[in-house]
C-alpha cells in the first residue's frame, strides 16, 4: 500500500462485479476516493453503470464512491441542460461525455457546459478513439467528434469549469498536452488502453523529450511538466494494476515527489475542492 492518499478520477462499475469486494480492493491499494463514472443507455447495455446505478452505488458506499453523472449529448434520445441541476441535486458532484452528436465544442453544448460549471461539477471528457460496437450507427458515434482540441472553446468560454480529458486523446495525443499546457483549469487522466504495457510504452514515447536528455531539466525532459497536469485513473482495470503500471511511469521520467503527490490526489483534490490531509 502506497504511503500517499490515491484518488481515482476515472473508474466504471461493471453489473454482476462484486462491488463490496471491489471497494475493499481499492482501499487496500489506497485509494481514498473513487469517481465512478455513469454511462448511457448504449453502454449500460454492455454492462456498464448507469445514472441509477451509480447512485446506489453512491449510497452503499458514501465514503469512497464519487458520482459522475452521464449526460446523454449523442444518440436517439438526448438530455436536456437541466439535467446537470437533477444530477446535483441527487449528489452526483461530477459529469461524464462520451459519444456526442457533435464536436465538444458545439455551441449546442454550452448550456451544458454553464449549469456544469455554475455548480462547480468538473466534466471527464472521453477523447480521441472510442470502441466500436455493433449499434454505432443508431447512437451516432463518431471518435472525431471527440478529438481534443474540440474542448479548447470549452476550456476557453468556461475557465471555473474543470476539464479532464480522458484518455490521452489517441491518435491525438498532442492536442491533449497543448490543451493542458495553455489551460490552467484542463487535466489528462492517462488511462485507457486496459492499463496494458503497450498503452504505457505509448504515453512514454509520447511525452519523451529530447534525446540524451538531461532528465532534471524541464526544457528537455518534457514529462516533468505535463505530469504536473495529470490525474490518476484507471477506467476499466483494477486501481492495484493502474498503481504498478504509474509507477512504471512515474519512474521512467525520474518524475520528483511533489509532482507524484499532484498525479495521485492533489490535482483531483483541487479539482473538486475537497480538503484531504494525507
Amino acid at each position: 500500500m502506497p504511503e500517499h492518499p490515491i484518488i481515482n478520477i476515472h473508474g466504471h462499475l461493471h453489473r454482476g462485479e462484486d462491488l463490496k469486494k471491489l471497494v475493499n480492493d481499492m482501499s487496500k491499494t489506497g485509494v481514498i476516493k473513487f469517481c465512478a463514472l455513469a454511462l448511457g443507455k448504449q453502454l449500460y447495455e454492455k454492462g456498464y453503470y448507469d445514472n441509477d446505478l451509480v447512485l446506489q452505488a453512491m449510497k452503499e458506499f458514501p465514503d469512497i464512491i464519487v458520482g459522475m453523472g452521464h449526460i446523454e449529448v449523442g444518440g436517439p434520445v438526448l438530455d436536456k441542460p437541466e439535467k446537470v441541476e437533477e444530477l446535483k441535486e441527487l449528489g452526483f458532484q461530477g459529469l461524464k461525455f462520451i459519444n456526442p452528436g457533435a464536436p465538444y465544442g458545439h455551441e449546442k453544448f454550452y448550456p451544458f457546459y454553464e449549469k456544469a460549471e455554475k455548480l462547480k461539477m468538473p466534466i471527464v471528457f472521453h477523447t480521441g478513439v472510442v470502441s466500436v460496437n455493433t449499434d454505432d450507427r443508431i447512437y451516432n458515434v463518431n471518435s472525431e467528434y471527440m478529438r481534443p482540441f474540440s474542448l479548447d472553446p470549452v476550456c476557453r468560454y468556461f475557465p471555473d469549469l474543470k476539464v479532464i480529458i480522458a484518455h490521452p486523446g489517441e491518435p491525438y495525443q498532442q492536442e491533449s498536452l497543448t490543451l493542458i499546457e495553455f489551460h490552467k483549469n484542463a487535466f489528462m487522466c492517462l488511462s485507457g488502453g486496459s492499463g496494458s504495457d503497450f498503452h504505457i510504452n505509448k504515453i512514454i514515447k509520447q511525452l519523451s523529450g529530447i534525446e540524451n536528455a538531461d532528465m532534471k531539466n524541464l526544457d528537455e525532459n518534457f514529462a516533468l511538466f505535463y505530469l504536473k497536469k495529470c490525474v490518476f485513473g484507471t477506467d476499466n482495470p483494477p486501481a492495484s494494476l493502474w498503481y504498478r503500471q504509474s509507477i512504471k511511469l512515474l519512474d521512467y521520467f525520474k518524475i520528483d515527489e511533489e509532482t507524484r503527490q499532484l498525479y495521485f490526489w492533489k490535482n483531483s483534490a483541487n479539482i473538486f475542492g475537497w480538503n484531504i490531509k494525507p
